[in-house]
């Protein structure tokens, strides 16, 4: 089953300015560009992904963890490489929330140069590895980010932490997709086939935004428990008095999407209209 826009989602739509639809498109591969190369610079998971004592978990927190689901930090850092008894948190409870939450968007960019204004020469370069995968991806993120209100780059800093943007990945938990979403999350949201279609990258995006949405509404707004309960699980969250649980995989989970959603807010902004815009002084970052 198709996933269908929020009704309620108010966040305002504008046309790019007329400078000439070569201009525009320069801006935006440029500054995407920059976003992909910088998303996929080798340092940029593994600096903070360690940084800080790990809270060592009791044993019911132990036996509660997400397991093997998020298997990229445990490569990162050796205190998760020990092998542990685990079982998936439970995620499943439904949550019903009526209120529509905008999402405030950053002010518009500067406005396009001229239609003849070169790309930068690197941008030119083939692109290739994580950086590649952004690239494709960059265009069906905004779409499922845009139907949803969901900030973009908070989208990409999650893709990147759960499967590094591969389309194809599968966990052994049965998670899926670019957003590692789980069959069941996904029939929640009306996905038709969840097993066959959470492959397809527009599809997993929406549900994964969908998901992301009701766990803005649940809990406020907090990022940290949105992402806490997007790792570990809603009952996971709510028995531990609404913070995030003691289990080292996801409090290393939610440092690292937040560490990661920082450094490309620091370097991109989001137009209303849904474009990643390179902010002054960064348009180099590779």
């Amino acid at each position: 089953m198709k996933l269908e826009p929020d009704p309620h989602d108010t966040m305002p739509r504008r046309a790019p300015r007329a400078n000439g639809i070569a201009g525009v498109v320069a801006v935006y591969l440029a500054a995407i560009a920059a976003f992909a190369l910088l998303l996929a610079a080798p340092g940029l998971a593994a600096a903070p992904a360690c940084d800080g004592p790990l809270p060592a978990p009791s044993r019911a927190a132990s036996a509660a963890a997400a397991g093997e689901k998020f298997r990229l930090i445990a490569g990162q850092c050796d205190v998760l490489a020990a092998p542990a008894q685990v079982r998936r948190a439970a995620q499943l409870d439904l949550y019903d929330a009526d209120a529509a939450v905008a999402i405030a968007m950053p002010a518009d960019a500067p406005p396009a140069p001229d239609a003849a204004a070169p790309l930068p020469a690197w941008t030119s370069a083939a692109v290739d590895g994580d950086a590649g995968r952004v690239l494709s991806l960059a265009p069906t993120v905004t779409a499922a980010a845009q139907a949803y209100a969901i900030d973009p780059l908070l989208l990409h800093a999650i893709a990147h932490v759960e499967s590094r943007h591969r389309a194809g990945a599968l966990s052994p938990a049965g998670a899926r997709g670019v957003m590692q979403v789980m069959p069941a999350t996904a029939r929640r949201f009306g996905v038709g086939d969840p097993e066959r279609t959470l492959f397809d990258p527009a599809t997993n995006l929406r549900a994964s935004a969908a998901y992301l949405r009701t766990l803005r509404e649940r809990y406020g707004g907090d990022l940290r428990l949105m992402l806490a309960a997007y790792n570990a699980g809603e009952g996971a969250v709510e028995k531990h008095g609404r913070d995030v649980p003691p289990y080292a995989e996801t409090q290393a989970y939610v440092r690292d999407v937040l560490a990661i959603h920082r450094r490309l807010t620091a370097a991109f902004t989001v137009t209303p209209a849904g474009t990643i815009v390179a902010k002054r002084g960064t348009g180099d970052a590779r």
